[in-house]
């Protein structure tokens, strides 16, 4: 018994071999062989389905292409590069983090609070370090040390402005936010 050509009420899309007449007869050659789909309507869904970041309720007051180091046993190790953003809450808390997350694929490299009196040490001209945990679920706990390197040194300048900006704002949340204060 001999299986149905795809495409013959198989259930397959059926696919169809071209061969040009270029008067090249080599098979071999890369353009010698061109596949085509000849079904129509297979595919994926066109249906885009909405995904949930966490950054729904936060604006972005500062966004910028950067690679990611970490510290570790002694030296510095790339994390990733991507779109760094410092996301204010939009509820009116005054909370404010910094997330970025690796180009193309967008796994979450980095997601961290900004706190009161956050210390950014420049390094060289393009880049900038910080301590802070990182609560990106990789399970390290603790405080780590970490480096952005931006593409010049006024993007520098531009980051250490929102942050200074919104870590005073994430300190005056959490003064009122104290038991003392409370009622």
């Amino acid at each position: 018994m001999t299986d149905p050509p795809l495409g013959s009420g198989s259930g397959l899309p059926s696919f169809g071999f071209t061969l040009p007449n270029n008067g090249n007869s080599s098979l071999f050659s890369p353009t010698a062989v061109s596949i085509a789909n000849k079904s129509e309507g297979i595919g994926f869904p066109s249906k885009e389905i909405p995904v949930e970041t966490g950054e729904e309720n936060e604006k972005s007051v500062f966004t910028a292409d950067s690679v990611l180091f970490e510290f570790v046993e002694g030296g510095w190790k790339e994390r990733g590069k991507g779109e760094l953003k410092v996301n204010v809450s939009a509820t009116g808390t005054g909370k404010a983090r910094l997330v970025m997350r690796a180009k193309g694929l967008y796994r979450l490299i980095l997601n961290a609070s900004l706190y009161p009196d956050m210390k950014l040490t420049n390094m060289e001209k393009r880049g900038v370090t910080f301590a802070c945990m990182n609560s990106t679920g990789e399970g390290k706990d603790g405080l780590s040390t970490f480096a952005l390197k931006f593409k010049d040194g006024s993007i520098v300048e531009e980051f250490r402005e929102a942050v200074a900006e919104h870590e005073h704002k994430s300190k005056t949340a959490a003064i009122l936010k104290t038991p003392e204060n409370s009622p």
